[in-house]
């Protein structure tokens, strides 16, 4: 048995040390025990095995957009994760034992909001320059993320990355740099239209709803 054999029936076996019959939980723990010694394994390399570093497509490979970045971080803090932009490759990276959720999540609101825009650019801004439709479409966006964002946490309550994926991130990412977003909209001219390019944005965002799973799991469940 090889040592990622011997985690997962060491997980196994303590979760059965939880069980209400006191012989079997007994048994269960000594089992646990006795394989963690033969395979020189500690308590935190079994939280460690819990903590998981899954991807999500970007739209951007170098610079995200900060619409973006605004999506991710609520992501992020929906499934108490870590996360990481992987410049050149052009992914999220969520890091934390909810990772597999909250990168499906992400990919889930960001085919939502890329259909969204093309339909605002689509319906709102025919005669508009290329430069411009990207610029207004960025409002539409960041209105968007804002009013999904609401949602989020009001869902996520305030939970935060826990112990064994911070440890996860000293070892694993230990050197990382802070992450450059891309604004397209600094001036703060056009107040009028910015407003009701945002006004888009937010009733667009009324489709999207998020809801507690199936069987009582604490996870995020989109309509």
């Amino acid at each position: 048995m090889d040592h990622e054999k011997a985690l997962d029936k060491i997980k196994k076996l303590l979760r059965l040390a939880a069980s209400d019959n006191p012989h079997e939980a007994a048994a269960a723990m000594r089992q646990a025990r006795a394989l963690m010694e033969k395979y020189r394994l500690e308590e935190s390399d079994i939280q460690l095995s819990e903590v998981y570093e899954c991807a999500a497509r970007s739209g951007s490979k170098m610079v995200p957009p900060q619409w973006e970045a605004n999506l991710a971080g609520a992501v992020t803090k929906a499934y108490a994760c870590n996360i990481l932009f992987m410049a050149g490759i052009g992914e999220w990276r969520f890091i934390g034992e909810l990772a597999e959720l909250a990168s499906y999540t992400m990919t889930l609101l960001l085919r939502q909001i890329r259909q969204s825009r093309r339909d605002f650019i689509s319906t709102q801004l025919k005669r508009c320059k290329t430069a411009t439709k990207t610029k207004r479409a960025d409002v539409f966006c960041k209105a968007w993320v804002s009013a999904v964002r609401q949602q989020v946490m009001a869902f996520a309550g305030n939970d935060e990355p826990s112990p064994a994926a911070a440890a996860y991130m000293l070892k694993h990412h230990a050197e990382t740099e802070k992450l450059d977003c891309r604004e397209r909209n600094a001036s703060k001219g056009n107040g009028v239209r910015a407003m009701t390019d945002a006004m888009h944005g937010i009733v667009a965002a009324s489709d999207v709803r998020l809801n507690h799973g199936l069987n009582g799991q604490d996870q995020l469940a989109l309509n």
